[in-house]
């Protein structure tokens, strides 16, 4: 197998109550690309993601990940295997600032008691620099475009080592100007061989 291949969805399966959610669904993904999931709403593709995020289980089918399969039972399952979800609704917390949200319940420590603010804001500030983002980390989330907000989230999904991130409708609330400066950071994500599946039911993207 190529270790390009960073993601294998094969045969998946998936049945609620009266409706066949997904049948005999295929995916790859490799570093460094922009899969996209296109179609309406009820098409499958937000179930598909579930399964892969480890919100739902799937009733057949396997999932491997860099040539290995796994059992994705829950989000944190998800995480450890590198997989990151950027939902539509964005899940920051508005008054804290951006280092906050990014190491929100893992905040680094000193002298295993106190939170190490200097390290926090330091590594965050890495980070950002490393998209040449116009933020800082002492900003406020609500301080904020719904773009940035968005990088941030990217950002974080990052810290935690993530090679494979789901976007879910990412342009959903964006105006013209903030899908560019969206397109430009997907561009850096591909460069850094991050592989990318993103949602859309807009042909046009």
């Amino acid at each position: 197998m190529s270790e390009t291949i960073l993601l294998e969805m094969n045969h998946i399966r998936k049945e609620f109550p009266g409706v066949l959610a997904l049948k005999d669904v295929s995916l790859r993904l490799e570093a460094g690309e922009v899969h996209a999931l296109l179609g309406e709403n009820g098409a499958g593709k937000s179930t598909l993601i579930k399964i892969l995020g480890g919100i739902y289980a799937s009733d057949a089918g396997e999932i491997v990940i860099h040539g290995k399969p796994v059992t994705i039972n829950s989000v944190q399952d998800a995480q450890r295997h590198g997989i990151s979800v950027i939902h539509q609704e964005l899940v920051l917390v508005p008054h804290m600032t951006v280092a906050e949200n990014i190491y929100l319940g893992r905040e680094p420590l000193k002298s295993g008691r106190f939170v190490d603010f200097k390290k926090m804001y330091d590594d965050a500030k890495v980070l950002l620099d490393s998209f040449e983002l116009d933020i800082r980390p002492d900003d406020e989330i609500s301080e904020l475009t719904i773009a940035q907000q968005q990088m941030v989230e990217i950002i974080k999904a990052l810290s935690f080592n993530a090679r494979i991130l789901i976007m879910d409708e990412p342009t959903s609330s964006l105006s013209e100007k903030d899908v560019d400066f969206l397109f430009e950071n997907i561009r850096k994500l591909k460069q850094a061989k991050v592989g990318i599946i993103y949602i859309s039911h807009r042909m046009s993207e």
